[in-house]
Parts: structure tokens; sequence; C-alpha cells
């Protein structure tokens, strides 16, 4: 287990990662986007899929689909065979369905109750979307953590209680917007998986690159 109690450490990383995502915010199409069942489709698009491929789903997807009936109704509708995902529409399908009679649920509780809505895709939508703060866990965001703060992850680190706590704290009351953000953005950038440490703007205290 992990305990963060370096207050000051906490700061300098989400200034870091701040200051940074306001210099790199990229400007992705699904970001500045109204219709909450497009917003929420998209989510499920990207969860481990890179951004670069969605882009042209989500174009076409917004073009033929502006409403979930729309979706639900046609039989040939499969946004996820060209993102080579085809057995996540079984779930799309059936969200498509329930979303045609009723609205887009408000809390996380009630997202994830919802068919292919999972922690991460009901977190993305509302924290980057509604403008609800909701704490975003995936395999980027466990590396970053990981590295800069010193710890040992595995396949389980994102169902243990301490780590769902490090992540609680260290996501800001405000401003969690764009933090948020910024561990979409600077994992994908920069701490990948082989990391680009020389242009990193948290090296000087990062356990990883001080220890490598």
């Amino acid at each position: 287990m992990f305990v963060l109690e370096d207050k000051a450490l906490i700061a300098y990383f989400r200034k870091k990662l701040l200051a940074w995502e306001k210099e790199n915010f990229v400007n992705f199409p699904w970001r500045f986007c109204n219709n909450k069942w497009h917003s929420l489709a998209v989510e499920i698009m990207l969860q481990r899929t890179k951004a670069e491929q969605v882009l042209p789903v989500f174009f076409d997807f917004c073009n033929k689909y502006p409403t979930p009936d729309k979706y639900y109704k046609n039989k040939n509708a499969n946004i996820f065979n060209s993102l080579g995902l085809q057995q996540r529409n079984k779930d799309f399908k059936a969200l498509a369905k329930i979303l045609s009679d009723k609205n887009i649920p408000e809390s996380k509780e009630e997202l994830i109750k919802l068919p292919g809505i999972g922690e991460y895709v009901a977190s993305a939508y509302l924290s980057l979307h509604q403008n609800k703060r909701a704490v975003i866990i995936d395999s980027n965001v466990i590396r970053l953590y990981g590295r800069f703060f010193g710890f040992d992850t595995d396949g389980e680190t994102r169902r243990k209680k301490w780590f769902i706590n490090l992540a609680q704290e260290l996501t800001p009351k405000r401003n969690f917007y764009l933090y948020t953000y910024s561990l979409l953005d600077f994992p994908r950038i920069i701490c990948k998986i082989k990391p680009n440490c020389t242009k990193c703007i948290l090296k000087k205290k990062c356990a990883y690159f001080n220890k490598s």
C-alpha cells in the first residue's frame, strides 16, 4: 500500500500538469460536443482505443445517428466495426434502446447500471462533458501516478482502495476538467509506455526519472 502525505508534492504535481495541459490541450471535436448522446457514445468508443482512430468514426456517427432511437432502429448500425471492436455493439444497441425512452442519467451510480457503461466511461462522461467532478482511472493514469510517486503497479492496482483514494486526493475540487484532460493527454504524448523523459515537466521530482 502507498500513502501520500507530502502535500507540497501533490501541489507540485497538479500545478505542473495543469500548466502543461493549458499549453498542449488537443482540440478533438468531442471535447466541444453539446449532444449528450454523442458525448456518452464517444467515451465508449475511446475506451482502450486511440483517439486518432476514433476521429473519423465519431464524425460518421454524429452525422448518421443524432439520437439513440436512430441507432437502435437501424438494424445494420455498428459503429464499432471500423474500430475492430464489434463485440461492443451488442451492449451499445441495448444502451441505445434504453436511451430511446429515457434521458441519460446524471449520476455515476445510475450510469453504471446501463449496458456497456463501466466506472471509467461513467466518470469520463460526467467529468469531461457534464462538468461534474468524477475521478478517472485507467492504465495510463496508473502508469503516470506509479512512475511519478514511485510505487509498483500491477493489473489489480485500479481496484485497490488505497489507489482509488490516491486518485481522489490528487483530482482537484476545482479545475478537475482540465486536470482530467491532462491525465489523458500527458501519458499519451509524454509519459508513454516508452516515456519521453527529456520533454517531461515533472522529471525534477519524478521518482522514475530520478531512479533511472
